[in-house]
């Protein structure tokens, strides 16, 4: 399918504690009309989830066409994790037309790589996943460690306002 470059859109996910890697302005350029989900700190697996499955739905509904998405893991034992990380990936794979989803993480231990890649493999193995690149990447946390992300808090008492800068 041959479409203009301004009509492809991508989705970044990150997880609380995931890593920003310097190399996911390649595939931002090649789908440039951009949407970051980003779970907060105090947001729980199945808030995050959900949040995630809006958001698609409402790219589903715009002119773009969703090209790339980019799902950034964190190292994460609890299995409510590992069970929400592959919903959004499965619910990704079918919003995907075409193009590359992509799991990420930073050079982490043996048994997480490995987690992803069997991810990877049940996503290849869907029904409709002949459609999609199915891609892992690592790489260092040189580009800089996002620990999480905290909700703003405003505080009555004081005349300023908070400014979010985002």
């Amino acid at each position: 399918m041959d479409m203009d470059q301004d009509s492809r859109s991508s989705i970044v996910i990150i997880e609380a504690g995931a890593g920003w890697p310097t190399w996911i302005t390649e595939y931002q350029r090649r789908a440039p009309n951009a949407t970051v989900v980003a779970q907060t700190a105090s947001e729980g697996h199945a808030e995050f989830r959900g949040r995630v499955l809006r958001r698609l739905d409402e790219l589903g509904r715009g002119s773009n066409v969703l090209s790339v998405a980019v799902v950034l893991c964190a190292e994460n034992a609890h299995e409510q994790a590992q069970t929400t990380r592959e919903s959004i990936c499965h619910a990704l794979s079918i919003a995907l037309e075409g193009g590359d989803l992509v799991l990420a993480a930073t050079d982490d231990a043996e048994p997480f790589k490995q987690e992803l890649f069997a991810l990877a493999g049940r996503l290849c193995e869907a029904p409709h996943a002949s459609r999609v690149n199915v891609r892992v990447r690592f790489s260092s946390s040189e580009s800089g460690t996002m620990p999480s992300v905290v909700p703003l808090v405003r505080q009555s008492s004081s005349p300023r306002r908070a400014v979010n800068s985002q």
